[in-house]
């Protein structure tokens, strides 16, 4: 899926709701009041954060990124955000306002407004996040070419098709949006996962037809990438439409699948019982992947039986959907695929 395209089906029902750019623009006019709270913390001195209010007569086709400015200069106040271009090119005007990710520079004004620095960063001071541990992360990725093989002249001829799939990649703004956004890192220390944002990254190498470094080990080993639930909310807030799962990820995690073929247990299990069956069958897909240790819960094993979300009979006596075939048909092609 194109990035526009991606962009449309996430803005599907806006108009209806009345959340779209447009409606959000005419929800005002010139010189109505908006209702503006930011989130103010410096760690050097506070405990935790607070908010301050304050008034912003509206403009026309106002964004964040002015309402922000203007209580900066001309309500003289002094608290702390980034911005640079201010054209949704750079990325670092990025902020959760009223509890979604945004790009200040390109986000339209509210009535009345929540802004907070993203999640998931350091707080420098107010919206500022500390960006060191995100491009650290980064530079282990080792995001340059591995090439085998020499330049074979200058410029390099490289054809559209052979760029297709890391075109997505390159849209990339690293603006932390995904990872705010992302859930997993809610769970902080307990797994090693980057989050979307440095996939993203390491996807503009992996699926450059022209890099032959084992990217899969580095997305497994530096990235933990099997801690990925594939829930898309960093599809969601990505402001460029990125199709970070379905574009960058999921390749990557089949890349990681055959170079830590250990790692991906739980994919692998996963993909062979829909080979096998064509359909998800969860007994079996934990039985596999946990084993004898699935039963040192049986308090669980049972609620997941009364609530029907496994089924030990189907598990054992259960037959392929009628269109088997056509579903390992699909595998065998994808096989035959250059990942």
């Amino acid at each position: 899926m194109s990035s526009t395209a991606t962009v449309n089906a996430r803005r599907l029902g806006q108009s209806e709701s009345g959340d779209s750019s447009k409606a959000r623009l005419h929800r005002m006019k010139v010189g109505d009041l908006i209702r503006v709270r930011i989130s103010r913390f410096d760690p050097t001195k506070d405990q935790t954060a607070y908010y301050d209010e304050y008034e912003v007569p509206y403009s026309k086709m106002m964004r964040v990124l002015d309402v922000l400015n203007f209580i900066a200069e001309d309500l003289e106040q002094d608290f702390a955000y980034r911005w640079f271009c201010g054209v949704k090119k750079c990325g670092t005007c990025a902020v959760r306002m009223n509890g979604r990710e945004v790009l200040s520079c390109w986000e339209s004004a509210e009535p009345e407004m929540l802004i907070e620095p993203l999640r998931h960063a350091p707080i420098i001071r107010d919206l500022v996040i500390d960006r060191a541990p995100y491009e650290n992360l980064i530079g282990r990725l080792m995001p340059w070419l591995e090439r085998k093989d020499a330049y074979a002249g200058w410029p390099e001829r490289i054809s559209h098709r052979d760029m297709e799939d890391v075109t997505n990649a390159l849209d990339c703004l690293s603006c932390m949006c995904c990872v705010s956004a992302c859930p997993v890192l809610d769970l902080g220390d307990e797994t090693n996962f980057s989050g979307p944002a440095p996939l993203v990254q390491l996807a503009q190498m992996a699926l450059d037809p022209r890099d032959n470094m084992d990217r899969g080990a580095l997305a497994v080993d530096v990235a933990g990438i099997f801690n990925c639930v594939s829930c898309y909310k960093c599809e969601e807030a990505c402001p460029v439409g990125i199709p970070v799962v379905s574009g960058i990820i999921e390749p990557l995690k089949a890349m990681a699948a055959l170079s830590r073929p250990g790692a991906a247990r739980h994919s692998l299990v996963f993909a062979d019982i829909i080979q096998k069956r064509g359909r998800i069958d969860p007994s079996e897909l934990i039985l596999r992947t946990q084993g004898l240790f699935a039963f040192a819960h049986l308090g669980r094993v049972f609620r997941l039986l009364v609530l029907g979300k496994i089924n030990l009979a189907r598990t054992l006596f259960g037959k392929p959907i009628s269109l088997i075939e056509k579903v390992r048909d699909i595998f065998e092609r994808t096989r035959k695929t250059k990942i």
